[in-house]
């Protein structure tokens, strides 16, 4: 009888990760996620190299190399043909744009002959384009490209073509919303795969619960109205009118200051400002210190979540999880088994959900174990990079078979 090969699925890679956005410089939970799986991958002993922009102004408190002082080749030696500012992101002039795209070219074609990579993993395009991914896979390099947004940086109709995109481009989606979006707006998606984000569960675990003595709420996140926040101060106010005894904190920052001093007004002149506080942006350790002394964290996005690292985090410290019905939050939690979902945009409904809280405890505590029990299970980000590593080898072997 003759022996049976097992292929090697330890290899360890030569992968690029390219980023538009790499911590301390981020906007939200999509760099700072992209930034955590190449240190996770390099940590498990691929060689790994960021490319990424330069965006000083975009610099927060976000610290990486805190808990993982060896160095990882990082290169902020792209350029972004836009920026983000008080009004969202802002594309430059076309003219500019295109020179930048050039000047993007010479800086990848030299970055992959100087370090020849076996695969790819992409992240956030935006204000980089297709462009640089059709670069890549014209080298011969398989991409996985992990989608985080609505789109993937690029229109449908610059997706790349050809026998090779087509075998070794492939789609990891954030959540199953993410692979319906990019289907109905046209993208390929026969090969995607969803591997939710994940979370560092084992930071953020809480073995005991934090008290229930009274409504203790956390929203922690941009403070921006796409996110929801005035729906959640607008909540409190309904609860306070209902004699709901609560407390609340706001924990952010923010790329619209004028919506959040909107915010604090609404707070004073209905008076609550003895329950409800702004901190601003916290880091990871702020935050953990946060959940300690509150019950329930809310995410009112009124638009769709592609799906929130920080609700996993939450929940697996203990606290309560209420989200809108929007994007992929409800695929986290069980409405009434591992938490509450609330119509988007529906003040009235948030508030409802929030006092049914109080009025049945036994359930409240029972729903709350219930979705730190699953968060622990199935959103942890070693099980993420497991799933992700998996793909990475997928790909670099049946490029080897051809």
């Amino acid at each position: 009888m003759g022996l049976i090969l097992l292929e090697d699925h330890s290899k360890k890679l030569k992968i690029l990760v390219i980023n538009n956005l790499f911590p301390p410089q981020v906007v939200g939970g999509y760099e700072r996620a992209i930034a955590d799986y190449a240190r996770r991958l390099h940590d498990r002993g691929h060689e790994v190299l960021v490319l990424t922009a330069n965006v000083e102004g975009l610099t927060t408190s976000y610290d990486q190399s805190q808990n993982n002082p060896e160095p990882m080749p990082l290169k902020r030696c792209l350029t972004l043909w836009g920026t983000w500012g008080t009004k969202g992101a802002v594309a430059y002039p076309a003219v500019y744009g295109a020179a930048i795209a050039i000047q993007n070219y010479h800086t990848l074609k030299e970055e992959l002959q100087l370090f020849t990579p076996d695969v790819c993993l992409a992240g956030n395009l935006d204000f980089l384009g297709s462009a640089v991914v059709e670069q890549i896979l014209a080298a011969g390099i398989p991409i996985a490209h992990y989608v985080m947004n609505g789109q993937p940086g690029y229109p449908s109709d610059l997706v790349p073509t050809g026998d090779f995109a087509r075998n070794f481009y492939q789609y990891i989606t954030v959540s199953d919303w993410i692979c319906r979006n990019l289907t109905d707006n046209g993208y390929p998606t026969a090969t995607a795969q969803t591997i939710y984000p994940g979370a560092e569960v084992e930071q953020f675990y809480q073995a005991e619960l934090p008290p229930r003595d009274r409504l203790r709420i956390v929203y922690a996140g941009l403070v921006m109205h796409y996110k929801g926040t005035e729906i959640l101060t607008e909540a409190l106010y309904l609860l306070h009118q209902e004699g709901i005894d609560f407390t609340a904190t706001i924990a952010g920052g923010s790329l619209t200051p004028d919506f959040v001093d909107l915010l604090k007004d609404f707070v004073d002149e209905e008076g609550l400002s003895d329950k409800v506080q702004f901190t601003g942006l916290l880091d990871r350790q702020g935050l953990r210190e946060l959940y300690k002394t509150h019950n329930v964290w809310v995410l009112p996005s009124r638009f769709n979540e592609p799906f929130s690292i920080g609700l996993v985090e939450a929940m697996v410290a203990g606290l309560t999880i209420v989200a809108s019905d929007t994007g992929g939050s409800p695929e986290a939690i069980e409405h009434q088994e591992s938490g509450l979902i609330f119509e988007s945009e529906n003040a009235l409904d948030l508030a409802d959900n929030l006092s049914s809280l109080v009025l049945n405890p036994d359930h409240w505590e029972a729903m709350t174990r219930r979705g730190q029990e699953r968060g622990l299970a199935e959103f942890s980000r070693t099980r993420t990079i497991e799933q992700l590593e998996a793909i990475l080898q997928k790909l670099y072997l049946a490029k080897q078979s051809l």
